[in-house]
């Protein structure tokens, strides 16, 4: 028995394709073997193979596990296969989120919508957070989804120790960490720094992750340039996990400004290193961190500015941790402990009777 885990597009650093790998030693631990395909992969990228080779490979007794969060055009070649079939849903984000600047991506989201029905014919969907599963409700056939965060506990940033020496920022950071492209809006990021700026309350803010839509990186730099902040921004782009936990460490909070997230591992993450989090409610981030951590959809960003001038004001001088976020972190990840998975596998018929936890 091989767990064959796929996905349209597996590159280490993205959350899809961090998970998919995550899959593998995952089923290695439960004592699967297992093997990793795709259409499109990162050649230094550990174990993907061509999607191809699943298709020529697969056995009667295999599970194939499929990572869905966009258009896939093998999706019905993959449901006639003759083995135990296993969905994991990301999510689909909103195309009308997309269409001024992204069409493309907008196109190939419309397209996955219209796929949804046909994720009835695996024998599990599991998805990564209630706002995800409820998405699925407009398919009837699916009468059961499962949910289990995008994450497991070996993950380089929840193995990571603290560091021994922390470096103290002259002013307080906020954090925000993801791809930058347009229904993250990372523009009412700059634009609480400027609000914040007009309480007297001297901030930066660092912006991590790819830039793959130049007009819409042009636009925030204006944007931040004719809000007097932008010489208080610093734009990273992608970073290596030394200098992204560093950012984590350093920073004084993390703002989640998205109006689509199907889970939002960087909330997890800066909990997971003891840092407040903001977050804008309506997505499924807010399931993963305290209420009183989420604003209304509809609050005005003032209300942000003043709810984060007043929290990171009533920090001591040099504190970096708070115990309640990494609390909350940890019972987050207990959710997708491997014998989660197990249980998983075991209810949709899946033979268990060689597989142990180690």
């Amino acid at each position: 028995m091989t767990l064959r885990v796929c996905a349209p597009d597996i590159f280490a650093g993205d959350a899809v394709g961090n998970h998919c790998l995550g899959f593998v030693r995952m089923a290695k631990r439960l004592g699967l073997d297992a093997e990793l395909y795709a259409q499109r992969y990162d050649a230094g990228t550990p174990g993907v193979r061509p999607l191809e080779e699943l298709f020529a490979n697969v056995a009667k007794e295999d599970i194939v596990l499929l990572s869905y969060s966009i258009f896939d055009p093998d999706l019905e070649r993959l449901l006639a296969l003759d083995c135990k079939k296993v969905c994991y849903f990301h999510g689909v984000t909103d195309p009308q989120l997309l269409r001024e600047l992204e069409p493309r991506t907008a196109e190939l989201c419309e397209m996955a919508l219209a796929q949804l029905s046909l994720l009835a014919g695996f024998d599990v969907v599991v998805a990564n957070s209630q706002n995800t599963a409820a998405s699925l409700s407009s398919v009837p056939e699916l009468a059961t989804v499962k949910v289990v965060p995008p994450v497991f506990a070996d993950m380089q940033a929840f193995r990571r120790e603290p560091p021994k020496k922390r470096k103290v920022a002259r002013e307080p950071n906020l954090l925000m960490v993801g791809r930058v492209v347009p229904h993250k809006r990372i523009e009412d990021g700059i634009s609480i720094l400027a609000l914040l700026e007009q309480r007297e309350f001297k901030a930066t803010l660092t912006i991590v992750g790819n830039a793959p839509n130049y007009d819409y990186l042009k636009f925030l730099i204006n944007h931040a340039r004719r809000l007097g902040v932008l010489e208080r921004i610093d734009f990273k782009g992608m970073l290596d996990d030394a200098d992204l936990f560093e950012c984590y460490d350093t920073t004084n909070a993390l703002l989640a400004m998205s109006r689509h997230e199907g889970f939002c591992v960087p909330v997890l993450e800066a909990m997971h290193f003891g840092k407040p989090v903001f977050v804008r409610g309506g997505t499924a981030a807010q399931e993963i961190c305290p209420a009183d951590s989420v604003f209304a959809v509809e609050d005005d960003l003032a209300v942000w500015a003043a709810a984060i001038s007043t929290r990171l004001g009533k920090l001591p001088a040099g504190k970096r941790i708070d115990p309640e976020f990494v609390a909350q972190a940890n019972e987050v990840l207990q959710r997708a402990d491997d014998s989660v998975w197990q249980n998983i596998l075991g209810a949709a018929g899946i033979d268990l009777s060689r597989i142990r936890l180690g």
